[in-house]
């Protein structure tokens, strides 16, 4: 019995002669890994649906979200997001995230719908004076991926004493998964230092959805100390 899945491709590895296992987040089953028999064939029909950062619906046998490929038919291919070399650097730290932060099998609806959303915007971006626009929706796209995996960050009230957070000394602690106060951070070992503009960023990406990212603008400093402190959170995460 075949099952039709709405999937991106994040990865492929080669097996045997001329098989390739997939790893592809759906929308119906979260994280899949699926075989691909033949698929590296000459003269293969699957392999093109089947690339890295594609969205295709895609046929499986042997039940839901484990099985063997029987078909697939591509959505969207991302095409000039695949030819801009500066996309795909962003957009391989969002594949590598996802595929280590997100267990298999589980239903991740709304982390798929945003992931489609984040590769479209990527791509709308190609070929376009768009300084610091890729980083910018790429950390936002991760900070919200952390939220939906259930490692949501503190950027609202500190996360020892609970106080509002005043402008000023504030600092970033991943061991307890937020935003210090002045007086918290003191006795804190490890902790970076947030700017205020990192914490305004971190609220704007919380409420607003990817596609309203781009219209952001970020200084390399901004862009720098988020950088410094998602990559903590997303190391703290996957250990």
């Amino acid at each position: 019995m075949d099952f039709k899945y709405n999937g991106i491709i994040l990865s492929k590895k080669d097996v045997g002669e001329t098989d390739r296992i997939y790893m592809i987040l759906t929308r119906e089953a979260g994280k899949i890994k699926v075989l691909g028999k033949g698929v590296r064939r000459p003269n293969a029909k699957l392999a093109g649906h089947l690339e890295p950062i594609t969205h295709s619906e895609i046929f499986l046998s042997k039940g839901r979200g484990s099985g063997k490929l029987t078909g697939a038919a591509t959505v969207e291919n991302f095409s000039k997001l695949k030819a801009d070399i500066e996309s795909l650097v962003h957009v391989s730290r969002a594949v590598k995230a996802l595929e280590k932060i997100i267990p298999e099998q589980q239903e991740e609806k709304n982390i798929f719908n945003f992931f489609s959303e984040y590769l479209t915007v990527m791509d709308g971006l190609c070929g376009r004076k768009v300084s610091g626009k890729r980083e910018i929706v790429t950390l936002g796209f991760l900070f919200k991926l952390l939220g939906e995996a259930g490692y949501g960050l503190e950027i609202r009230k500190c996360v020892v004493c609970g106080n509002r957070l005043q402008p000023g000394n504030n600092h970033f602690s991943v061991s307890r998964g937020g935003v210090l106060c002045g007086d918290c951070q003191k006795g804190e070992l490890q902790k970076i230092k947030i700017e205020d503009s990192s914490i305004k960023f971190m609220r704007l990406f919380d409420r607003n959805k990817i596609g309203n990212l781009e219209k952001l603008h970020a200084s390399k400093e901004d862009i720098d100390n988020l950088g410094k402190i998602i990559k903590k959170a997303l190391d703290w995460v996957i250990g």
